[in-house]
Parts: C-alpha cells; sequence; structure tokens
C-alpha cells in the first residue's frame, strides 16, 4: 500500500512539471528564458523547427551520522568508539526541452510542445 502511495504522489509530481512547461506553449521561447536563464542548447530540427534544451544538474547528498559506543575496560576505565556513515553523493542530469517554430510575424521562436522529461526529473522543477 505504502509503495502504491509513493507512486501516485510522484505521478502528481510529474503532472506539475509537466504543467509548468506545458503553459508556454504558444508563447515565444523567450519568455521561457526571462524565468530560466539562457538554454543550454539549441538545436536546429527539420521543417523549420528547433529545439531549445534546458540543463539542471542536481547534487544530492545522505546526511552524515554518528554513532559512538562506549566500553568498560577490565581495569575500570572507559573506551569510546564513534563510527560516521552517510555522506553519500548522488548527481543527476536532467534535460528540459521546448519544441518551437520561427514565426515571422511575432519575431520569434513560438513553443509548439515539450518533450516529457524523464521520470527522475519530473520530481523537480526547472529552476
Amino acid at each position: 500500500m505504502r509503495i502504491v502511495s509513493l507512486m501516485c504522489a510522484a505521478f502528481i509530481l510529474a503532472a506539475c512539471v509537466t504543467d509548468t512547461m506545458q503553459k508556454y506553449v504558444g508563447h515565444d521561447i523567450r519568455e521561457v528564458e526571462l524565468n530560466y536563464g539562457p538554454p543550454s542548447n539549441q538545436v536546429d530540427l527539420p521543417q523549420g523547427t528547433r529545439a531549445f534544451q534546458w540543463t539542471k544538474i542536481s547534487v544530492d547528498t545522505t546526511p552524515v551520522t554518528a554513532t559512538s559506543t562506549t566500553e568498560k575496560t577490565k581495569k575500570g576505565g572507559k573506551i569510546t568508539q564513534t563510527q560516521f556513515s552517510g555522506g553519500d553523493q548522488s548527481i543527476s542530469k536532467c534535460i528540459y526541452t521546448f519544441y518551437t517554430i520561427w514565426d515571422g510575424q511575432r519575431g520569434g521562436w513560438i513553443v509548439t510542445g515539450i518533450k516529457q522529461p524523464s521520470f527522475d526529473c519530473s520530481i523537480g522543477d526547472l529552476s
């Protein structure tokens, strides 16, 4: 039951990222640039279309924990030992892609669609 709940929550969060990206469809790509900075990549595609991509690199670190144990010696003294665990890092790279077409009347690239980000990236946002 817990796994089902977690999966449902993840799908809801994924929908939020898609909704955030989807709101730019029909708008000039410069609106995305104003909100998230310049794209990390641009790719010219067939039929006069262009893809603009933003890259987000996240570094997550697990907290470091210390566990201390104290033992008495045969002579009545104490020995304390401390073990540290955690501090592991994971790095994820997410790419957010917006498809555009040139609109001469508006003088800019207009967003026509998005590429669904990978599931791992969907639980974050562009910023």
